[in-house]
């Protein structure tokens, strides 16, 4: 009965990934994003995921897809600085979709040789001195997709080896991640080491900024891994492009506030930055802060440990609260000065109901002598003689007095426009913003 329980226990056990190569996948970002008539396969039908398998089908919408998988002939790959190349067994080019619609593209490599001898291989990889035949990888993902344009500079390369021993886990790694065999100090190092990747003693995973190792890990989790490193380097692109979009809006808010253009101008200008805010912090939520929570959607202690090493070691969570911080301090003073211009067009329409006003009543009450004179002068009285003329200059007094009644109405009314505009002017505002 004790040796049937050990070996269903052996059974239902998945051994580590059986591999006589090292494989480095080498994740890029690129400024494509997916067509909306594209099909997807979901991972599962390429990778193997085994007991997470049914979380990555459940919460397929918040996790990427596979666009196309594309078998290379690793006999005309070259490399710049590698020169290695029949100790190329195999390679492939990835291309995924990310929920937000970024399009990531990987290049995998099988490498029949130690840890150590990648370097130079990780290198080229990294700064993309590969070619397949007279192409290079940009290119032949660009045309793949039909698309133009070059890899964005987020990147991360993983190397999956088998098992190493304790012994070798710390020069082998330094190696690898820093591409040097200098001596090092470990509390000065970026290399953060997930502890539950890390629990048995023949397994290594080690993650840095640029480069992770995992060395006799299962290869569901390998797979995972892989996942998860195309979520995290699609979430730095796009948050350096939310960053970037950031500034050119406060580009825009400023050269604004140095131009004189109307009320109205500024008013559209200001609306339509504040649209494109919401848009951004609503990319910032879903595409980078969502993303750095695992744990939700794949329930695995290894999995979601490497992920927030990943996300810690890259930065990317303190980077997006800084570029969220930066957009609500936009938003804050979009708002401000939408209010100042509500207010200096709520003053400029008191103003122009105070010129009407006056004008109004002028009017009303100049009207009141002069239909009084025209109707004198209608009138058949014996102050009114038949044989003069209305403009006879026997009338000239009354005419004089209802002009400079007019007269003093209109300086009024001018002072009263010359005061608003002065007004507006001290307040960095154009005359022509009132009306």
């Amino acid at each position: 009965m004790r040796s049937r329980r050990r070996a269903n226990s052996k059974r239902l056990f998945d051994p580590p990934a059986q591999r006589d190569c090292v494989r480095l996948t080498n994740i890029y970002a690129t400024p494509w994003h997916l067509p909306q008539d594209k099909d997807l396969a979901l991972p599962g039908e390429h990778l193997r995921l085994g007991r997470l398998e049914e979380y990555f089908t459940s919460s397929a919408e918040q996790l990427p897809k596979v666009i196309d998988r594309i078998v290379l002939d690793h006999e005309q790959i070259t490399f710049r600085r590698w020169d290695h190349t029949r100790s190329l067994t195999g390679a492939r080019l990835w291309l995924l979709a990310v929920p937000s619609g970024q399009i990531v593209s990987v290049l995998s490599l099988d490498v029949r040789c130690e840890m150590a001898g990648t370097v130079d291989l990780l290198e080229d990889c990294y700064y993309l001195d590969v070619k397949v035949g007279d192409q290079s990888i940009t290119t032949l993902a660009a045309e793949t997709l039909d698309v133009d344009g070059a890899f964005l500079p987020e990147r991360h390369q993983i190397a999956f080896g088998p098992m190493l021993s304790a012994a070798k886990c710390d020069d082998i790694v330094q190696r690898v991640i820093y591409r040097s065999d200098l001596p090092y100090r470990k509390e000065f190092s970026a290399i953060t080491y997930p502890s539950e990747l890390n629990r048995r003693p023949d397994t290594v995973a080690a993650v840095g900024p640029y480069v992770s190792v995992l060395c006799g890990q299962q290869d569901y989790v390998e797979n995972t891994v892989f996942l998860s490193a195309v979520q995290g380097v699609a979430s730095a692109a796009r948050l350096r492009e939310i960053r970037t979009a950031a500034y050119s809006a406060v580009a825009t808010f400023r050269s604004g506030e140095r131009t004189h253009h109307g009320t109205q101008v500024r008013r559209k200008t200001l609306e339509r930055l504040s649209d494109q805010l919401g848009d951004m912090e609503l990319e910032l939520s879903y595409s980078v802060e969502a993303t750095a929570d695992l744990g939700l959607l794949v329930p695995s202690l290894r999995v979601v440990g490497y992920h927030e090493a990943l996300y810690a070691a890259m930065g990317l969570v303190d980077k997006a609260e800084t570029v969220a911080r930066m957009l609500r301090r936009l938003e804050r003073a979009i708002a401000a000065e939408l209010t100042a211009i509500e207010s200096l067009e709520r003053r400029a329409d008191e103003d122009r109901r105070l010129r009407w006003t006056v004008a109004i009543g002028f009017v009303s009450t100049v009207a009141v002598p002069v239909g009084l004179v025209l109707a004198f002068l209608g009138i058949n009285a014996r102050e009114v003689d038949n044989h003069w003329s209305m403009f006879d200059s026997h009338y000239l007094a009354v005419y004089l007095l209802a002009v400079i009644l007019v007269l003093i109405g209109a300086l009024v009314s001018v002072a009263l426009y010359m005061q608003q505009r002065r007004a507006m002017r001290r307040n960095g505002w154009p005359h022509e913003s009132a009306d």
